[in-house]
């Protein structure tokens, strides 16, 4: 463990995938470049944006690396490229708190533990990304520290652990979490939060759940066991929350069903063609 006097001389490496982030991305890099933790060194991970995503994040001093895939491919190649005793990945759509780095090193160093989980707000952007973040705190409420999964690691974890399963669009962390909790690597918390940015866009709404259900099956296929019964039962948690949140409006009431209704549809779909067209791939 670390003494008191060397706090602050370790990396910290922030990774953080992007495709067409423009809309966001700027709010992202700015909160991490004013982190309290004195050394971070920030990669942007690019799916090959046809936006301004690179040259924004090249304007905000983040290295960019390229690489197609899943998002978890871009966090590996990212972590492949970083230099940092500690890891901290990141979304384009989030925005930390000023001493949720510095916090999480503490954690690390102080606590001996090789894993972090921050809290996550949802804030919602527009009326259906409103809908969403209303949905999405309201699971987190119901699951408590159940839904959590570390964002912040040692590095070393990495060297003993194979990293994130690149075939997995959704989940991925889902699986990792699982894989290192049943070999024992401990975990903290920190106090400050990450700020989560739901779309209030539809058409992104339904893209990400065609992509969530075809990683469904996929992780059906991995060492992994995917969380179907946690699934239904944040589900079923949820609906009784929202239904018995106070103050809640009738449009929102209204908005939070539609989008449990697309978002279950696209799911469902996006898991069917996967499984279908695994099984002609099989059959071939």
């Amino acid at each position: 463990m670390k003494s008191l006097g060397t706090f602050g001389e370790d990396i910290v490496s922030v990774i953080v995938p992007t495709f067409n982030s423009e809309l966001s991305l700027s709010k992202c890099l700015r909160a991490i470049n004013c982190q309290t933790y004195p050394k971070l060194e920030v990669l942007v991970v690019d799916n090959y944006s046809r936006d301004k995503t690179q040259i924004i994040a090249a304007s905000e001093g983040a290295k960019v690396l390229l690489c197609r895939g899943t998002q978890a491919a871009a966090r590996n190649f990212g972590l492949s490229g970083s230099k940092g005793r500690f890891v901290f990945f990141v979304d384009s759509d989030q925005q930390l708190e000023a001493r949720v780095v510095e916090e999480c090193v503490r954690v690390c160093v102080f606590g001996g533990v090789d894993a972090v989980i921050i809290p996550e707000l949802f804030v919602g952007l527009a009326f259906w990304g409103q809908c969403s973040a209303f949905w999405k705190n309201t699971v987190v409420k119901a699951l408590g520290e159940n839904s959590e999964i570390p964002r912040f690691y040692n590095r070393e974890v990495f060297f003993r652990f194979s990293p994130f399963n690149d075939r997995l669009r959704y989940w991925e962390d889902q699986e990792l979490h699982q894989r290192l909790k049943a070999a024992g690597v401990k975990e903290g918390r920190c106090r400050s939060f990450v700020l989560h940015y739901e779309s209030g866009s539809l058409q992104d709404v339904t893209r990400k759940y065609l992509s969530y259900g075809q990683s469904v099956a996929a992780f059906e296929e991995s060492a992994g066991n995917a969380p179907y019964i946690l699934t239904v039962k944040t589900t079923i948690l949820s609906l009784f929350k929202v239904l018995r949140t106070p103050g809640r409006s009738l449009r929102l009431l209204w908005g939070f069903g539609f989008l449990f209704l697309l978002k279950s549809l696209c799911a469902a779909f996006g898991f069917l063609s996967y499984s279908r067209s695994s099984l002609s791939s099989k059959l071939s």
